[in-house]
């Protein structure tokens, strides 16, 4: 005999980003769903060009909560946690660079078949890529030179 196992760990995680996708606003995207099986809890990461609001975390875990079909990828046993990805969080969209235009961002790029992390300003975001400053050189980065990045917070 087969063994048991629940929905929610027989599930490819891309039937799960389906199902959810199908019932969220237009304007947001999903990003990442994590769990942590010791804390017992799943995390659905969510974003949008706009700040996402509570009223947008909230409205998803009632739309969640609502819908049968949805309830059988999650375990009874689980807490759901809907959240946007934070201020810490690596950048992974043209969308969430787009918004995050002037801003100091901390990359790192393959050049050459090494990693080098810069520091300095995302002055635009084109179709392909960004355009950004480094002390007083501007650099056209190709999104798939990036490796990762991230919002550098400073305080004055």
């Amino acid at each position: 005999a087969l063994p048991i196992c629940p929905l929610f760990f027989c599930l490819p995680m891309i039937n799960r980003f389906t199902e959810i996708e199908k019932v969220m606003s237009s304007d947001l995207v999903l990003m990442d769903i994590k769990t942590d099986e010791s804390a017992q809890m799943i995390r659905i990461i969510i974003d949008s060009e706009r700040p996402v609001t509570l009223s947008d975390t909230t409205g998803l875990m009632k739309l969640i909560n609502n819908d049968e079909s949805l309830q059988t990828l999650f375990p009874d046993t689980h807490r759901i946690e809907i959240s946007s990805p934070g201020m810490g969080a690596e950048l992974k969209q043209p969308f969430q660079y787009r918004k995050n235009v002037g801003r100091t961002l901390e990359i790192k790029v393959v050049q050459d078949g090494k990693y080098i992390k810069r520091l300095g300003t995302l002055l635009e975001v084109m179709d392909t890529g960004i355009l950004f400053q480094e002390d007083e050189e501007s650099y056209s980065i190709e999104f798939d030179a990036i490796k990762s990045a991230k919002i550098k917070i400073t305080f004055n």
